[in-house]
């Protein structure tokens, strides 16, 4: 090695690790279906050892896995989001395995769910009725899930995810990225 060159770094990103970041596209369980495309681009750079591995702006990819509009069963909407790919700035992509994200939204007053891998649920859920007793029928219910970064608002009965909409992505693999040394 000459002087003065330097080899790429590695970091590894550990199970559990957290990634935060914004919907690119708005997710309608009434107007969307399994197989469309999810895009998310990190809002929050999440690092390792002191650096910085994943930046802000990076693309994280997934899909819509299952979805059930309103109506079409017992309850409500079902939406779960799987993430697969994280896409760095530089264009490097990095195949990932992350916990789905599983959302369902009541036809009734009761509060939403959300549930974040393997049925375990992350954080409690806080469901705002609104419109008093007339809005309970319809099932107008808006929660926020707590601790998972995911709110679900309810369009009638159906879940609606914004596109800027905050989501916390958490790795159940770990994940070896590789990045330029920076020079000092």
């Amino acid at each position: 090695m000459e002087k003065g060159e330097r080899r790429e770094k590695t970091e590894t990103l550990a199970a559990g690790t957290p990634i935060v970041a914004a919907l690119q596209n708005t997710i309608d369980t009434g107007k969307n279906k399994t197989g469309d495309k999810v895009t998310l681009r990190t809002t929050e750079e999440v690092r390792v050892n002191e650096i910085t591995v994943i930046p802000v702006g990076a693309t994280i990819n997934g899909e819509v896995t299952h979805i059930d509009p309103a109506g079409r069963i017992a309850g409500g909407a079902e939406l779960t989001l799987r993430f697969t790919e994280l896409v760095m700035p530089d264009g490097k992509s990095y195949p990932i395995t992350a916990a789905p994200i599983r959302m369902k939204g009541k036809g009734d007053a009761k509060e939403s769910v959300g549930e974040i891998g393997g049925g375990a649920v992350a954080g409690g859920i806080i469901g705002g009725v609104l419109g008093g007793k007339k809005a309970i029928g319809k099932g107008a219910a808006a929660g926020a899930v707590v601790g998972t970064g995911v709110a679900v608002a309810t369009k009638g009965d159906q879940i609606v995810l914004p596109a800027g909409k905050k989501i916390t992505v958490r790795l159940s693999d770990p994940v070896l990225v590789s990045m330029k040394p920076t020079a000092i």
